[in-house]
């Protein structure tokens, strides 16, 4: 195969990676300043919940309708028009904070408006991929891989990057460059992803989100994927949007720690991906499903180790240390998920129902999130990290019993 051509099968798809970077480096860097913003605002944890559980609630309730408008409307012009939402959502937060006409219930409807618009944006950069698969028949396995790749490469920038600019400049500064990540994605998809390749055939009515449903219940893998799903997210949302900065922010406001915590993660979420990308033939996903909540697990002994003892004081060196070793052991044995979930969603659902099947089990993945930040925040305002954490490590335990009965239909 000539270098034009392959450099024109991967062109399109190399833009739309590169849209899907810059909407999640946006979204990490917000998802570490706006918990930190409100728990500076308010100090209080039980507030700073709420206003995350605002931020997540879209997660499952917009997946109820969002699929059927990106399948008739076509993925693209959905991703378009949220990206500009989105932007415009954001940068108002930090412009009514300098102008003194922000509160707490508009900062949190504000932030509730973001993640509306922001589900079916990165539900339709979702759909986008497997298709521009097909069209120009690109490797799925290294396809998902290299797209699973940047994700955990902004997991990585994000952190250390937010912890920098929140120390140095504040939370504010943040939600600038967020907002212009989303205008930046915003171009690269207008004027680089052309409607053509990524166009769905052509249907008379979208797909039933009722129907989508159905189907999922009656497809065995994609059911117990979603339940399986449901637990890690109602664990890893919580801490990492809203303990972890509580727990920093309350001890010396340790943003520079925070930074290191996430960072640490990340790096353990990219090694996965990358030796999932180069062998993902040869491993299997089942025993991947089985086995990683059990490491996921582990890491956070470790940090339920760690805060038990520092909870209202200072942290140390070597604390700070053992909590980073545990955030690196989490993240290596969560990275796999967003690969093993990418490529059985391709395979099992068919092209014209994607947008409408992609967004309900995103709907059904997050369902836990909000009672998982609740109980986070009533937690912590209670200063009772033991059982926090305990109540993580059990979740993960129950979730590694799931696939060891059954088997994985792809």
């Amino acid at each position: 195969m000539s270098d034009t051509t392959l450099k024109a099968r991967w062109g399109q798809i190399s833009l739309l990676f590169s849209a899907n970077f810059l909407s999640l480096l946006g979204n990490g860097l917000s998802a570490i300043a706006i918990p930190w913003f409100v728990y500076d605002l308010t100090g209080n944890a039980v507030i700073t919940a709420t206003v995350a559980i605002a931020g997540q609630l879209p997660n499952i309730i917009v997946g109820l309708f969002s699929g059927p408008l990106i399948d008739r409307y076509s993925a693209r012009t959905v991703s378009i028009f949220c990206d500009a939402v989105n932007a415009v959502a954001v940068l108002l937060i930090p412009l009514l904070y300098t102008v003194e006409m922000l509160d707490v219930a508009l900062l949190g409807f504000l932030v509730f408006l973001s993640q509306v618009i922001d589900v079916p944006g990165q539900t339709s950069k979702a759909v986008m991929i497997p298709a521009l698969i097909d069209k120009e028949g690109l490797p799925r396995e290294r396809v998902n891989g290299l797209n699973s790749l940047l994700e955990t490469g902004a997991d990585l920038l994000t952190p250390s990057l937010a912890g920098i600019l929140i120390a140095a400049f504040g939370a504010t500064t943040v939600l600038l460059l967020d907002s212009l990540s989303f205008l930046m994605a915003l171009m690269i998809v207008t004027m680089g992803i052309k409607a053509s390749h990524v166009s769905a055939p052509p249907q008379s009515e979208p797909q039933p989100t009722k129907e989508a449903w159905k189907w999922m219940f009656t497809t065995p893998s994609i059911l117990k994927l979603g339940i399986y799903d449901l637990i890690i997210n109602t664990v890893a949302v919580s801490l990492l949007s809203l303990v972890l900065p509580v727990l920093a922010n309350a001890n010396d406001k340790q943003a520079i720690w925070l930074g290191i915590w996430l960072t640490c993660f990340a790096c353990g979420t990219t090694l996965t991906t990358i030796a999932y990308t180069v062998l993902g033939h040869r491993i299997s996903s089942l025993r991947l499903l089985q086995l990683t909540p059990i490491g996921q697990a582990i890491g956070l002994g470790l940090l339920l180790w760690v805060f038990a003892d520092i909870t209202n004081m200072s942290l140390r060196p070597t604390t700070g240390i053992i909590a980073a070793l545990g955030m690196f052991l989490y993240g290596l044995n969560l990275g796999v998920g967003s690969v093993v979930d990418a490529t059985v969603l391709q395979k099992l659902v068919p092209e014209a129902k994607r947008g409408t099947v992609f967004s309900t089990f995103s709907s059904l993945r997050y369902t836990g999130v909000p009672l998982g930040l609740l109980l986070s925040g009533i937690l912590l305002e209670q200063n009772n990290p033991i059982t926090l954490f305990s109540t993580f490590i059990g979740l993960l335990l129950v979730n590694a019993v799931i696939w060891f009965w059954g088997r994985l239909e792809v």
